[in-house]
């Protein structure tokens, strides 16, 4: 059975639209949330077929006549509603990393080797050289 809802967070994936409303950090930060939300509703979605041993059979939310139907709904609700409010921090965390890619993009592609080089070589120029004494 599918179950389409327009208003639903899966409706609201067209990033073209989300960056206009939003702009790219706004964007990315709804879209972080979005992937929580679904990741939240996936851990829900295990943790209840985990207990379905132990389920009463004459509780209307977990009936046979529905397959769990509303379950599902009441999840997926719930899942977008601790992603909203920080729930488990995945989407806070997503938003840093991500946007680090998106300020690198903004770099120049040329740069200077000299540069890259020296960067990489940092922690050995802090360090003082060893000497051996060879006797």
């Amino acid at each position: 059975m599918k179950v389409e809802n327009p208003n639903g967070y899966l409706s609201k994936l067209n990033a073209d639209e989300l960056i206009k409303a939003n702009g790219e950090q706004g964007a990315l930060k709804m879209v972080s949330q979005q992937f929580e939300a679904q990741f939240l509703q996936t851990v829900l979605k295990q943790m209840r077929s985990a207990t379905d041993a132990m389920a009463d059979e004459d509780n209307p939310l977990t009936a046979k006549s529905n397959n769990g139907l509303y379950q599902d709904l009441h999840d997926a609700e719930l899942a977008n509603r601790l992603s909203q409010v920080n729930g488990m921090g995945l989407a806070e965390v997503m938003t840093k990393q991500l946007s680090r890619s998106f300020q690198s993009e903004k770099d120049p592609v040329a740069f200077d080797p000299q540069q890259m080089t020296t960067t990489a070589m940092q922690p050995a120029l802090i360090m003082r050289p060893i000497v051996k004494d060879f006797k």
